[in-house]
């Protein structure tokens, strides 16, 4: 049984690698991957308790959905993470239920990942956290980038983002060539920070525009040093341009 799902882990795996870099048409025939890599990290911690080819799976109990971590086979620093269940992107209804605080949350805590690839630790407006839009994507399994922010973003962020926890408002710069709105939550954590319901309750057009959803949720200090994050959205880019895979002078 090991033995298959080792081949099967690392056949996945190299299939995810070829669908994440392809050309757009041939990804389109391989937008399962990772949904089939979720499910075999599942099925290989149930039966064996190993998480391979995965770094880490958490299995679905009673009012936690379950997740697993990946090491990205793009990019040395950048790690996903991804429900157990089957939800395709942020269109779908469960992405903005109350339980996805949970995945934020572990997609936060995996940050730490970062940090070890790189040899020493980040400040926590270092690290980025982004979902692509159903048509930047090029998986349809839900899944958060982890990785370092782009410096120029980070800077940009701590100078003109806002200082108090507030409602959205439209972010007065253009971050890599795209308009944002932004809105701060002052948490240490995302354990009870719903982002995606956070979009759909404060911006009424996201309602009828999530196919085009881009978010990204960047670490941040707030007023009188109070540890936060700030939540930006847009339409019709991929949020991930906003990080930075080799984490220049991290």
């Amino acid at each position: 049984m090991l033995g298959f799902l080792e081949r099967r882990g690392l056949r996945l795996f190299v299939t995810l690698l070829v669908a994440l870099s392809a050309a757009a048409g041939y990804a389109f025939l391989k937008r399962r991957i990772l949904w089939e890599m979720v499910q075999t990290c599942a099925l290989a911690s149930t039966r064996l308790g190993v998480a391979f080819p995965c770094d880490q799976v958490i299995l679905t109990e009673q009012g936690d959905d379950g997740s697993v971590l990946i090491k990205s086979p793009l990019h040395r620093t950048e790690f996903l993470v991804a429900p157990i269940t089957a939800i395709a992107g942020l269109e779908s209804p469960s992405a903005r239920s109350t339980d996805s605080a949970q995945l934020w949350n572990r997609a936060w805590e995996a940050r730490q990942k970062v940090e070890a690839r790189l040899g020493h630790g980040l400040p926590r407006s270092a690290v980025g956290l982004a979902v692509n839009s159903r048509f930047e994507r090029s998986q349809d399994q839900l899944h958060i980038h982890v990785d370092c922010l782009l410096e120029s973003v980070e800077r940009t962020l701590a100078l003109d983002g806002p200082k108090q926890d507030a409602t959205w408002q439209p972010f007065p710069l253009i971050l890599k060539g795209r308009p944002y709105w932004i809105m701060a939550v002052a948490e240490p954590d995302l354990r009870t920070t719903n982002v995606v319901g956070l979009v759909v309750a404060g911006l009424p057009q996201a309602r009828h525009t999530m196919d085009d959803l881009n978010v990204l949720v960047a670490g941040a200090t707030l007023a009188d040093a109070r540890p936060g994050f700030y939540i930006l959205v847009n339409w019709g880019r991929a949020a991930e341009h906003l990080l930075d895979h080799r984490c220049t002078s991290r």
